[in-house]
């Protein structure tokens, strides 16, 4: 008899493990046994490195953000701010993180606490980065200063345009000029302090609106002394590229017509720790509150434990995120539908193309 109509048909797990070859990791993840390969024995194993939302609020309307389209049918405590004694209480619990990263799906700049948490992680020795994207257009002086003076490590700030007419275009409710303005006074810190932090990125998303200003980004990230970073648009449907050809030889980038080709594409390198399925084994996602989302693709769910009351180790321990972990790494694992994986379209493409995550 198959596996699966072993598990269908409830019978014993425990002697699964041991008569069926390969079975061993289904018993280990529905059992939460200590000697299961995705368990953690202690807070050595922990990655060193881990996602945490610093503000899930935004003050900008871009048309294709999931956020702002997810609002209406969201909790009302699904948007809020990092609170310092949180980050404070983590940092101490996790002394062994090294970085975090500290933007996800909103403003890091509207978090009222924010320079209590970049001064902090800097005498923790722990470095911090916003390379998910900030919009830099609410920031005080103090706290761009803060940025410098304490290194933190690496900013990408989304501009997607050269103009402001084309910058007005998706970043609604924004000004380039004043965003510009702020990446001045940011590199004016950093002559002031001679410091290289933080790095910075000019995040251009390709779209058929702005292709044309692909030219003038490059020469006004060199005069801003910003490292250029185009990106392809995932709403393929949204401002399409026009001229195919001419846009991948300007940015290098390959650019795709259909989604899934795309997404093919992306999961094709292996063990691509930047991309959000690997995020939970390498950088897992917390929220602003602590409760543990895995990844950064994960909006109104999360895996059903907070890190902030349960600990870290104790949390990436838990029976959730074992089994998640198996199933998108073992893709015969039995789908368990509470878990946010199973409705999410890159899991869902996993399973089409038949391979899982190699970790």
């Amino acid at each position: 008899m198959e596996r699966r109509e072993f598990i269908k048909n409830g019978l014993c797990l425990g002697c699964m493990g041991i008569l069926v070859s390969g079975c061993n990791n289904i018993f280990q993840a529905n059992n939460g046994l200590k000697n299961d390969r995705f368990y953690y024995k202690s807070e050595n194993d922990l990655p060193k490195t881990v996602r945490l939302e610093a503000c899930s609020l935004c003050q900008l309307n871009c048309p294709e953000c999931t956020t702002r389209k997810l609002e209406k049918q969201a909790p009302k405590d699904w948007l809020g701010y990092l609170k310092f004694k949180d980050f404070k209480k983590f940092v101490d619990e996790n002394d062994f993180i090294k970085e975090i990263e500290l933007s996800n799906n909103g403003e890091i700049f509207l978090n009222p606490e924010l320079d209590e948490i970049i001064k902090y992680a800097y005498e923790k020795g722990i470095w911090l980065r916003a390379g998910n994207g900030v919009n830099l257009n609410t920031v005080s002086e103090t706290t761009l200063e803060n940025l410098v003076k304490y290194k933190f490590k690496r900013m990408t700030v989304s501009l997607d345009a050269a103009t402001s007419e084309t910058y007005k275009i998706y970043r609604r409710g924004g000004d380039f000029n004043k965003v510009i303005d702020n990446i001045k006074k940011i590199n004016y810190f950093k002559k002031k302090y001679n410091s290289e932090f933080p790095v910075l990125h000019y995040q251009f998303i390709l779209f058929g609106h702005n292709e044309h200003e692909i030219e003038l980004a490059k020469k006004k990230a060199k005069e801003l002394n910003m490292r250029m970073r185009f990106r392809r648009n995932n709403s393929i449907e949204y401002s399409p590229i026009k001229n195919k050809e001419l846009v991948e030889k300007q940015t290098g980038l390959k650019i795709y017509d259909e989604k899934n080709k795309m997404i093919e594409k992306l999961f094709s390198i292996k063990k691509g720790r930047l991309y959000a399925c690997y995020t939970l084994f390498y950088s897992p996602q917390i929220d602003y509150n602590g409760d543990l989302l895995g990844c950064c693709q994960i909006f109104l769910e999360n895996l059903g434990i907070n890190v902030f009351k349960e600990g870290l180790l104790n949390a990436l321990n838990s029976q959730n995120v074992i089994y998640t972990k198996h199933m998108l790494t073992d893709l015969s694992i039995p789908v368990k539908q509470n878990l946010p994986c199973a409705k999410c379209s890159k899991y869902r493409f996993l399973k089409r193309r038949g391979k899982g995550l190699q970790v």
